[in-house]
């Protein structure tokens, strides 16, 4: 579906603005902001309309909104004083200038209120009413006639795609609406492949980006191997599988899913982007900087590409990461899961004030999602706020259970520390192959006093691909450990991995 506004066309399920076939690049927030405004035209949009529908958050000030508002002006080249887009209707909100054209499935209209989805799946049971006493020669038993099928599946596509448009939020509270929405189109139609396939992805980015439990990982995968089946060379399904796996933190499994996504589709930008992700993780940063640009140019969109880039340029000490950390911020300055990976290059270069600053960046509902508030208790802790750091670590969920422990442990109660390793010794821990797991569970029993099996955790870390230095140097768990011989050996190590992944990223940047 597409809206058309003068010379602007905006491809929703893409979520791309074009003007005479180029791209306007825009933040996510600030498309969220435009498709607001489209959605509603010709009517005004109030501030708490914004602040419910876009930011979903009572607080957010309305000079908030209108430096956002300010900021797609400038993108669209519209002036506040001569608008030609978006006109400001004071004391009211803000609006469209001028009709809005909405197109789809090869139909065009005037598009001047939006229906809510409830009013559409009314309008649509109505419109099947009607077709079916227009058809009905009076015979029960008979099949129902194919415009009716047509108007009740397409019932279900409109659940699909309000839940995508809720997930394009970025949000928890959206995210579940989501996939409220999604279980209520598979209820009415169950084999729905689409709504199967937005279900596994909605429950995959709410355990990885909100903090989910291991039923609904359990669930996604299952969604994703049952589509699989049906479609054994559909490209997607494979990138979804591989999702849900990497969720799970099975990166040897998700990185095979992905691949084998992109050899079906080659013009799977996604899939490369992310198995490109996986690579990094792995310890793999030239071949995921290949990789990642191949992306690029297939087409990709992806949000995370950027800050990707930035990652593997820092680990090698490269000075364009700098350079791809302010892109990063620029198209996504609102993007938690960019917010976050800029949080934590600061903790490791020892900037827990610029960590916690950028943090703040973060709006709405995202103030409060784990992996902000786990990052925010690091800084704390490196500032010495071990009270500030329990409490956020807290709040944070199974995102801060660790760090938590770690700490508590580090502070004489360790306890849990003890349990928690009992639990989980390395022979335990040899399917997760994410390398971060393994370094938590180093700080855990670093913070408990058992340095044998934190050196064992932080060997098996980078057996697994693990290249930050600096993370664990500037680890408050990790810092008497960081100085025994064991650690220095694995130092050297890791030097000796990135020297030559140095060596091989100045070859490749050299000939590009």
């Amino acid at each position: 579906m597409q809206y058309r506004l003068k010379d602007l066309v905006v491809d929703m399920p893409g979520r791309r603005v074009r003007r005479g076939g180029e791209e306007v690049r825009l933040p996510d927030l600030s498309f969220d902001v435009l498709a607001k405004l489209l959605e509603a035209a010709p009517e005004t949009v109030s501030l708490d309309e914004f602040r419910r529908d876009v930011w979903g958050a009572d607080h957010v000030t309305s000079e908030t909104i209108a430096q956002r508002i300010k900021l797609l002006r400038k993108a669209l080249g519209d002036r506040r004083d001569q608008p030609e887009y978006i006109r400001t209707v004071r004391g009211a909100g803000y609006a469209i200038v001028g009709d809005v054209e909405k197109v789809e499935a090869g139909y065009r209209q005037h598009w001047r209120r939006p229906l809510s989805v409830a009013a559409i799946v009314a309008v649509l049971t109505v419109a099947s009413l009607v077709v079916g006493l227009a058809f009905n020669d009076g015979s029960e038993g008979e099949t129902a006639s194919p415009d009716i099928a047509a108007a009740e599946k397409s019932t279900t596509a409109i659940l699909v795609e309000r839940a995508r448009e809720q997930l394009r939020l970025h949000q928890l509270r959206e995210t579940n609406r989501a996939i409220a929405l999604l279980r209520e189109a598979l209820s009415q139609e169950p084999d729905h492949f689409d709504a199967r396939m937005a279900l596994a992805s909605a429950l995959t980015t709410k355990t990885t980006k909100f903090g989910g439990n291991s039923a609904e990982e359990q669930e996604a995968e299952a969604l994703a191997r049952q589509l699989i089946g049906e479609q054994p060379s559909n490209s997607r399904a494979w990138s979804l599988l591989a999702y849900t796996l990497g969720s799970q933190g099975r990166m040897d499994e998700s990185s095979s899913a992905y691949e084998y996504a992109y050899q079906l589709d080659p013009g799977n930008a996604m899939a490369m982007s992310s198995a490109a992700h996986n690579l990094l993780i792995q310890g793999e940063l030239q071949q995921a900087y290949v990789l990642e640009m191949r992306a690029k140019q297939a087409g990709g969109t992806n949000k995370y590409a950027e800050i990707q880039i930035a990652q593997i340029l820092e680990l090698i000490d490269h000075p364009d990461a700098k350079v791809w950390r302010e892109k990063a911020l620029q198209l996504n300055p609102n993007q938690t899961v960019v917010l976050s990976e800029i949080a934590r290059s600061h903790l490791r270069r020892a900037k827990p004030d610029d960590a916690l600053e950028i943090l703040s960046r973060a709006e709405g509902a995202d103030q409060r999602a784990p992996q902000i508030l786990q990052l925010r208790g690091r800084a704390a802790l490196a500032l010495g706020q071990l009270e500030t750091a329990q409490t956020l670590f807290e709040a944070a969920g199974d995102w801060g259970h660790k760090d938590l422990i770690a700490l508590n442990a580090s502070l004489g109660d360790d306890g849990a520390g003890a349990a928690f390793l009992a639990a989980n010794s390395p022979a335990n821990l040899a399917s997760d192959t994410w390398p971060g797991s393994h370094v938590s569970m180093a700080e855990i029993a670093a913070a408990t006093g058992d340095d044998e099996s934190a050196l064992a955790f932080l060997t098996q870390a980078v057996n697994l691909g693990w290249r930050d230095i600096d993370w664990l140097m500037q680890s408050p768990f990790l810092s008497d450990l960081m100085t025994t011989q064991g650690a220095n050996l694995l130092v050297e190590r890791i030097n000796r991995e990135l020297s030559m992944q140095r060596r091989l990223m100045q070859r490749l940047l050299e000939t590009s």
